[in-house]
Order: structure tokens, then sequence, then C-alpha cells
């Protein structure tokens, strides 16, 4: 026979239990808990004599809750007032933070050994569920939250976002995407862990300045994206062009100045979650690639071309493999003996229609595939000059191109020996040819490539000299065997007396004289006129290529100039 089974009094009271249940069931927040509390407690607060019970949680500042906590939550209080003798209790957190827990009983009712055991229990069990409560809470912050800047992180902007466009407001944010210029030697100059500071750092400004109107994620390394109030929009714009940080640095206070590259969608009440990561990152993308802004509006036409870009991105290894792609020749011409004197190789893509180098060749150079393009080159070059060799044709010096991101790779130099190699070609039928540039990221890796292909044998020059910050810096440390006058600097020395003319005239004079003094050679490139010619050989500089003499040559053109060799101007 069964028997009924009776809750001993001692044990807990039904309402005790009944309040435990409720408040152990889907509750992740303090706030929730509070209410909760407001909810259930009067049913127990009879058994307790309770007159009122309010909860201090104070915490510091950190990852997950950038603002901190402080603040008292009254969690009842009962309607006949309460006894003003307090009783408290302090619990430290790991975070050195605390929660107190104060406790009054009814009016006329003091406080007994008996009755301050039963409310000490359940300020105890006040304690614990809040700390259950708290503890959901940060579980659920750090799904959505970056743990280093105490930004949004990606599925934190996924939900964040949804909300926002169940409530259809998404039409009154603007969408920021940034991410910093040159993070890279910012770590490099102050060590990464200050460059993690200076990520948390700026973090804590912007969700400063949005001042909780406003929603800032991270996405990863130095990339952030910002909700912000339409009507802040260009307050923001303004704050993030001035922004430095200071960090100590070994010692010595330095403070860094944070320049960013950003792309701005302006939303409306249709926009996806889709449209703010692509129309801001396609912004960003242009931002990166423009050449006096650095913080871009987006524009339809900009998916345009990155949809375009992506094409060309998609179709070109498949079209090496094809050899879709052809080696061209640019003859150099020797202004005395009007003799060919060399050639630049340079590559045209035919995939159903032309493909100019100026629509490709930047997407290859972002995409990183440049390099695969350049060593295409350089082996049908090689392959040419083996060729002529057996015919008994004798080349001329070929110049080959070859991107800054080759410099990444150790073994760059013995891929370029391996391929001459290959085909058993001479070292002093090439000349390489690097693009002068004012932001070569691994210098010093680019004069010690220099240094070991003159070793080598190779011929070293630096295209478009001129037009740049860096070409003196270049010069000075690569000793280059030729420099390349640009096209800008050729087109106006023979256009009359204006301003423009002659100042174009006294810079590539001095050019060629400095040069000279160095003992290195100056051709010029993009030569179409006699007048041009004329110019360049009074001032001394022997060697030029453009239209005056020749456009660019297929292979067998080009081998029927080698043979000929003189050109009649």
């Amino acid at each position: 026979m069964k028997k009924e089974f009776i809750l001993p009094k001692e044990f807990a009271s039904e309402k005790l239990c009944d309040l435990i249940s409720v408040l152990t069931s889907s509750v992740t927040t303090l706030a929730e808990m509070n209410e909760k509390l407001q909810e259930t407690l009067p049913a127990l607060a009879e058994e307790l004599q309770l007159g009122r019970l309010s909860v201090v949680v104070s915490n510091p500042q950190n990852v997950y809750e950038p603002l901190g906590i402080n603040k008292e939550m009254i969690s009842y209080e009962s309607p006949a007032g309460f006894n003003p003798d307090t009783y408290e209790k302090f619990y430290f957190t790991e975070e050195n933070g605390f929660i107190r827990l104060k406790a009054n009983l009814l009016p006329q009712i003091e406080w007994t050994d008996q009755n301050k055991k039963f409310v000490d229990f359940y300020v105890d069990l006040s304690y614990l569920l809040c700390s259950r409560a708290r503890l959901m809470n940060l579980m659920d912050a750090v799904k959505i939250t970056d743990s280093l800047t105490g930004a949004l992180n990606l599925h934190g902007l996924q939900e964040t976002v949804g909300e926002i466009l169940s409530k259809k407001e998404i039409q009154n944010f603007s969408v920021v995407l940034l991410n910093f210029k040159n993070f890279k030697y910012i770590n490099q100059r102050v060590t990464t862990d200050n460059g993690d500071i200076i990520l948390r750092k700026y973090s804590m400004l912007v969700q400063g300045f949005l001042e909780g109107k406003g929603y800032l994620a991270r996405l990863g390394s130095d990339n952030f994206l910002t909700l912000v109030d339409k009507k802040r929009l260009s307050e923001f714009i303004e704050f993030i062009k001035n922004v430095s940080i200071s960090v100590n640095n070994k010692g010595t206070v330095e403070s860094i100045k944070i320049d960013v590259r950003a792309g701005v969608y302006e939303t409306n009440e249709e926009t996806t979650f889709g449209d703010i990561m692509s129309n801001s990152a396609v912004a960003l993308d242009s931002a990166r690639h423009s050449r006096n802004k650095d913080i871009l509006f987006f524009e339809r036409e900009m998916l345009e071309k990155a949809l375009h870009d992506k094409s060309i991105s998609n179709m070109f290894l498949d079209s090496l493999a094809k050899n879709e792609f052809k080696v061209y020749y640019q003859p150099k011409v020797d202004l005395q003996t009007n003799m060919l004197c060399g050639c630049e190789a340079l590559s045209r893509w035919y995939a159903q229609r032309l493909i100019t180098p100026a629509e490709f060749i930047p997407i290859l150079e972002q995409e990183g595939t440049i390099k695969n393009l350049d060593f295409y080159v350089l082996e049908t070059v090689c392959r040419n000059i083996r060729e002529w060799i057996d015919k008994g044709i004798e080349p001329v010096l070929i110049s080959t191109n070859f991107s800054k991101l080759h410099l990444s790779d150790d073994h760059f130099e013995e891929h370029i020996i391996s391929t001459l190699k290959k085909y058993d070609v001479p070292s002093k039928y090439l000349e390489l040819e690097l693009t002068e540039l004012s932001d070569y990221q691994y210098f010093e890796r680019l004069v010690s490539f220099v240094n070991k292909m003159k070793d080598e044998g190779f011929k070293i020059s630096i295209d478009d000299f001129g037009t740049g910050y860096s070409s003196m810096s270049l010069v000075r440390n690569l000793n280059p065997d030729v420099i390349k006058l640009d096209k800008s600097l050729i087109d106006n020395v023979a256009a009359g007396d204006d301003k423009k003319a002659r100042t174009d005239r006294i810079i590539s004079r001095s050019i060629i004289k400095m040069a000279q003094e160095l003992g290195i050679k100056v051709i010029a490139e993009g030569v179409e006129t006699k007048e041009q010619a004329e110019f360049l050989l009074k001032n001394d500089c022997f060697m030029a290529q453009g239209w005056l003499f020749d456009k660019a040559l297929d292979h067998d053109e080009f081998e029927k100039r080698l043979v000929t060799r003189k050109y009649e101007i």
C-alpha cells in the first residue's frame, strides 16, 4: 500500500518551492530575474514577514559589459511599508565587483535569530539565483560579442540586424564598413599586444560616440561595421577621420593616428542583411582602390564593376590553361642609331574578345593571381628566346614585369632562375622590370631580391619612374641598371611653351642628368612624335619605346624585326 508523501514543515514551504521553480525557468538576465521576483515574492513575503527587498549590483567594465553595471533594483516592497532596520549581505564577484542584498521586515516586526535565519537563507538563495541569471546573460553575450573588443561579432550583427528588420526600422540607419590603413605597420611599430589594445580602445571610442543609439560589430582583424543613426552620419564620418589612440610602447607613450578607409551604404525600407554586407563591402573595396578618397558612398555602378571584376577573376585561370594569353613584344630603339636594342614583353588576353591590360591587371593584382601570369609570360619569353637562338637569330634584351606580390615568396629568385635553366637561356637576355611604387611592403626583401638577381647576371629596371614618392629612395637602395621615364612626363615635352610643358621638360632633363651621373641608363616610354624623340636625344636620353617606332608586336612580327633591326624614322 502506497503512502502519501507529506512535505516536512522544517524542509520548505510550498510557496518557496514555487518561487524557486519560477525563478529558475528561462531567466537569463538580472532585469528578468527582478521582474520574476516582483511577481512571485508577495506570496512568500507574508511567511517571511518581509517588508522590502532590494539588490545592488556593481561590476566594472569588461568586454561583455562595456559600460559595466552599477544599479539598484527593488525586488519587493510591501504596501504596508517596512521597518527601516536593514539587514545587508555582501557577495564579491570574480571581476572585482559585488552584489549587495538588503532586506527589511514589516513595520513593527523586529529582527530575531529565527527570522534572520529564514531571511538569510532567502538572501543566499536570491544571490545564487542572481548569479545564475548573470552567468546565463554572460553566456548569451559570449555568443554575440567579439571577445577582444566587446563589439558585436558576426553572429551578433546578424541577430541585431534581424531584430531591426523585424521592427521595420532599418531605414533609420546608415552602414559604415571600415578598416584601418596600414594596421600591419602599426603592429610592427608598437607590437601586436599594443595592436590589440588599440583595437579595444577604438571599439570603446566608437561605442562611446554611438551612445547606445547605434551598433558596432567587428568582422575580424581591423574590420568594423557600424550602424549609425542617419541623422548623425556626417558627424560620425568626421569622428572616424580624427581618432588617435595612445599606447605605452616600451615605456614611452605613443599617440597613434588611426587612418581608415570606409564604404558607406544608405539603407532603405527594402534593405536586407545581404544588401548591408555586400553593398558596404563594394563601397569599401572602391575606397581601397581610389587614389584620392578614403571614404566612398555606395553607388550602383560600383556593384556592376564588382560583378565584372569577379567574372574576370573567375575566367583567368581557365584562360591561362587554354593559352588564351598571348605575349607581345614592344620594341625599344637606340635613338642614336635607330636600331632595335631591346623590347618589353607584354601580355594580351583574347577570350571571345580582347580584354585589355588596363581591365585585367588591377584585378589580378588584387586577387594575387598576377603572379601566375608573370611566370606564364616569363616562360613564354624563355621559350621564344631559345627558339630564336636555335634558328641563329640573336635575341635582344627582353624586359619582363614582376608584381611586388612575389616578394612574399622566399623562393622567388629560385623560380626565375629555374625557368631560365629549363630552356637553357642565359640571364644576359633578361631584364626584370619593377614597378616604382611608394608602398612596397617588404622593402628589405626587395633590396635582397635585386642584389641576388644582379649577381646572377640579370638587368634591373624601374618602371614609371618619376610618378611616385619613392623614386629617389629606390635609386639609392637598388642601384638599377635602367630607369624608365613615365609616359606622362614625355607627353608634353614638345607641346609648346606653356607652364606644364616647361615643368615636364625640366623634370625630364633633371632625371636624365641624375641617371647619367649615377651610371644608370634611361629609356623613355610612350614616345609618339619625332619632336619628342628629338628632345630626348638632345638631352642625352638614348633609348625609347612607343608608337613612333612600333606598336607591340606578336611573335612572328617581332621575329621579322629581330632580323631587320633598322628603323627608318
